[in-house]
């Protein structure tokens, strides 16, 4: 069959014109978008009071307080942070803890940015015009992460209490420093691929690079501690009582916080990819010479059933999602079914979600933690209770209420421990495939680390 291009016919656009003005549901649905906002109107009613923040399976203590991102594109780190705190407030009977996730930024960056050089230095001979180079070049300063990229700061650098290195302007609004980091960068990565280029040896230099990206963090963001430097950690338990542990970060992380993190691992639910097979985005990472970021491609029924799992077991679960599509921040509500789009005549549910993600329609683009769990008499979940990092004038106070049906189209990973597999019915052995799946590193299923 061969297509002839054709415009767009005036002679058509006239007969729509008065085909529409016969179609009660076109009229109707114009005066609504027309007059009205569209996200409070097709307001599903029933939908909003199947919702209810109530749950019969939930973790005896949630953190507190409820911890706000700002302008900054730090979900990872709150959501892992507040994975992390559950222990510490259960261990030193605490009514509220923060810990800082503006210390693990501090080294995110710092680590990101000599990530990032040495990437550009192993593809110096690939045309600077190529998509691999382009890609690199797009942000390569950015905010994003995945649970195992925290991990490998965690294992370097430790973790310590807000209290020791909290927020500062720029961890909150991060844009003017990420976009002048990013303009040193790209210079950077002329200087090294045209000092390549000439056979010159770049070792001094790329340290040069490394030490002016250091005084760039350490003025926008402050000097935080070194992993084994002392810090003393105050505070006052639920009952009131002063007490005081003096520790390191690493310490903190590993005494303190108990965190095992090669105990860890990220099961995914990406339908184009065989299932119970590894899954690796090229170059994905943050510090050279650590663990690549792997995920163990799951049924989306095994991802619910491990959050099901470990809320039974007392741990709240990190996971990372398409946001904030279908999510109303002023109800706290994450549901496909919220609105009624049907009376526009307009389909949501037209594709699967293996098809959204390959016509660019849905990716992974934040991480939150999962609570609590209201299942029903046969154990299947029905909602989950979402502890968001925006604050508290969002949602229930800080809190969404999430379906099923979000967290079967729109949900991507979740963090477990390995131990935790064998109640999916997984073999442990399964992690040790030397042949994983390998995507590009532009693939949807690693955008969480670039946004």
């Amino acid at each position: 069959m061969v297509y002839e291009k054709s415009d767009v016919s005036l002679e058509a656009l006239s007969q729509w014109t008065e085909e529409f003005k016969t179609d009660i549901k076109t009229q109707i649905g114009g005066t609504v978008l027309q007059h009205s906002n569209a996200d409070e109107i097709l307001i599903n009613r029933s939908q909003e009071i199947a919702n209810k923040n109530v749950f019969n399976t939930k973790i005896e203590i949630e953190g507190l307080p409820v911890m706000d991102q700002k302008a900054s594109g730090r979900c990872w780190l709150f959501a892992s942070t507040n994975l992390l705190r559950i222990t510490a407030m259960k261990k030193y009977n605490l009514k509220e803890v923060k810990l800082s996730p503006s210390y693990l930024f501090f080294y995110d960056k710092l680590e990101r940015c000599n990530y990032y050089l040495d990437l550009i230095i192993e593809s110096y001979k690939e045309p600077a015009e190529s998509r691999l180079i382009q890609w690199f070049l797009t942000d390569p300063a950015t905010d994003g992460g995945q649970f195992t990229m925290m991990t490998q700061i965690v294992d370097k650098y430790g973790v310590v209490p807000d209290q020791i290195y909290p927020d500062s302007f720029n961890t909150t609004t991060s844009r003017i420093m990420d976009n002048m980091l990013n303009f040193k960068l790209r210079e950077y990565a002329l200087v090294l691929r045209t000092m390549l280029e000439n056979g010159e040896d770049i070792t001094t230099k790329k340290t040069e690079l490394q030490k002016e990206i250091y005084r760039m963090l350490t003025m926008f963001l402050g000097n935080p501690p070194k992993p084994n430097e002392e810090f003393t950690w105050e505070f006052y338990d639920k009952d009131g009582k002063y007490q005081s542990i003096t520790t390191t970060p690493i310490a903190y992380s590993k005494e303190v916080l108990e965190f095992d993190t090669p105990e860890y691992i990220s099961l995914l639910n990406d339908p184009r990819n065989d299932y119970n097979k590894l899954i690796k985005v090229d170059r994905l990472g943050n510090v050279v010479n650590g663990d690549p970021v792997v995920y163990l491609n799951l049924e989306i029924k095994k991802l619910s059933q491990a959050i099901v799992n470990r809320i039974k077991n007392n741990k709240p679960v990190f996971f990372g999602s398409d946001t904030p599509k279908f999510m109303d921040k002023k109800r706290g509500i994450m549901d496909v079914d919220l609105w009624d789009f049907q009376l526009l005549g307009y389909d949501v549910n037209t594709m699967s979600k293996k098809d959204r993600v390959i016509y660019g329609h849905s990716l992974m683009t934040h991480a939150m933690l999962i609570t609590a769990v209201h299942v029903d008499e046969a154990g299947d979940p029905i909602r989950y209770r979402v502890e968001n990092s925006w604050g508290t004038k969002t949602g229930q106070d800080g809190y969404y209420v999430m379906s099923q049906k979000y967290l079967e189209e729109y949900v991507y990973q979740v963090v477990v421990e390995k131990s935790e597999l064998s109640a999916l019915d997984i073999d442990v052995k399964i992690l040790e495939d030397s042949e994983p799946i390998v995507l590009p590193p532009y693939d949807p299923m690693g955008a969480l680390a670039h946004l």
